[in-house]
């Protein structure tokens, strides 16, 4: 197995990303008691986002100086994050709507497990393309 040692600027990048991640958790908070949210909105929110802004600090900070691969990858993530995220915000407010009750580890589990099969997806067809460029 092969370690890939990251970049000042990849480092830098998840902590960013991070940051930015608790900033979007705290402004969750404070506009779901104005706004009356339902709770189940809320944790969504808060979690299914976190990744996103992680690879988002890491595409926005280090896309200069990591390959064209990693660079790749990042977009094909933040892509797949935000589909994901907002299909199963989607499945939530209709819950909510519908006064069904869905536990967090539910929320956390499904959204996520939604955002992985859309990444491999996304992935899976990038290879497809690669390889017909390479054949081309």
């Amino acid at each position: 197995m092969k370690v890939q040692k990251l970049k000042p600027e990849e480092i830098f990048g998840l902590v960013l990303g991070g940051v930015l991640s608790l900033i979007m958790s705290r402004l969750s908070f404070k506009t779901s008691d104005v706004l009356h949210f339902s709770n189940q909105i809320v944790v969504w929110v808060n979690i299914g986002l976190i990744v996103f802004f992680i690879i988002l600090g890491h595409y926005i900070v280090s896309r200069k100086v990591i390959d064209e691969k990693k660079r790749t990858e990042d977009i094909i993530g933040l892509k797949s994050n935000l589909l994901g995220f907002f299909l199963w915000l989607i499945v939530i407010i209709i819950a909510t709507l519908l006064n069904i009750e869905i536990n967090k580890t539910t929320i956390t589990t499904g959204g996520y497990v939604i955002i992985l099969l859309i990444y491999l997806y996304m992935e899976k067809r990038e290879v497809k393309t690669q390889n017909i460029m390479q054949i081309n």
